[in-house]
């Protein structure tokens, strides 16, 4: 019996090791399968499954899947990214009522903010000292950073370079990354989501540039499955057709409405709107795409964490 006890305290303690504490929206790195040596890609987490032992991870962008790959990776198999784990030295205590807010950002000039906008005003907030010196000031300064850029988008998307050369270490985060991922471009108007998108499941679909490389072309005839349509009216109606060629008897119709604030990330500006009692009764978000080159398309999802159910391009 008592061998048994040990056992079954090695068992649990493995299983808690094996458990992470990572949150939706957090910054991991993940091991690439099957690199030797072992090799780390920084993504974000989706969602946790039996509680911390697996996560949904959205992985780098690159060329076929330029949001990312979504992709379920074991505990074991996940860490913090290196330049946001805790440090072992246990800072000084700010003395109370020594935090200030950090300065407002000027937005007089008009269109998207410039990569040197933004680095020159997260310097400002930060100054020279160690940004880790003080947390509570640290998170000030980073939602500050990700309120500028939700106020005109951005011009610029937040590579390699931006992240660790750019930006000096410990004044990037995801914060930083998603505020820039998801207002890329000047932020859409509500007529802009009028009329109607033919929508798939899949993916948005493949993608060629310009022999000039400034430009990004899509290409919208392509193999992959368009399983719908979705006609988005100015009356605040909508009707979705599950199936291109559905008879009208299946179509679903039913109005929709401007997203508030609590129903979007903290870090998305622009306007998002919500189909309200549309698929199996569920309401699903709809959000005009940030993405370089897929301009005017949408992003269907459900729930506030809104995994995309669909892509629409305009018919």
């Amino acid at each position: 019996m008592p061998a048994l006890r040990v056992f079954v305290v090695l068992l649990v303690f493995a299983a808690a090791a094996h458990a992470q504490n990572f949150k939706p929206g957090d910054a991991v790195e993940y091991k690439v399968g099957g690199s030797t040596p072992p090799q780390w890609e920084r993504g974000t987490i989706v969602k946790a499954y039996e509680g911390g032992k697996q996560y949904l991870v959205r992985e780098k962008p690159s060329r076929f899947f330029p949001e990312g790959f979504e992709k379920t990776y074991a505990a074991e198999n996940l860490r913090a990214p290196k330049d946001e784990k805790a440090s072992t030295d246990t800072p000084a205590a700010p003395k109370p009522g020594t935090t200030a807010a950090p300065p407002k950002a000027s937005t007089a000039a008009g269109g998207p903010l410039t990569k040197a906008e933004v680095v020159a005003y997260a310097k400002s907030l930060f100054g020279s000292g160690d940004p880790f010196a003080d947390s509570e000031k640290r998170d000030k300064n980073l939602n500050a950073i990700r309120d500028y850029i939700k106020t005109r988008g951005v011009a610029f998307v937040a590579d390699d370079t931006f992240n660790y050369k750019d930006l000096p270490n410990g004044m990037n985060s995801v914060h930083i990354g998603a505020a820039i991922q998801s207002n890329y471009g000047p932020h859409p108007k509500l007529e802009n989501y009028y009329g109607t998108y033919l929508l798939r499941t899949t993916n948005r679909g493949s993608k060629t540039s310009t022999k000039d490389g400034s430009r990004v072309v899509v290409t919208t005839t392509d193999a992959q499955f368009e399983s719908g349509a979705l006609v988005i009216a100015k009356g605040g109606t909508f009707t979705w057709k599950l199936g291109r060629t559905d008879p009208e008897s299946k179509w679903i119709t039913g109005k929709w409405r401007e997203a508030t604030a609590d129903e979007m990330q903290p870090w998305e500006g622009g306007p998002m709107i919500v189909l309200e009692k549309a698929r199996q009764g569920e309401d699903y978000t709809v959000r005009m795409c940030r993405v370089p080159g897929y301009e005017k398309w949408i992003d269907v999802g459900m729930g506030k964490g809104r995994i995309a159910a669909s892509y629409g391009r305009p018919e």
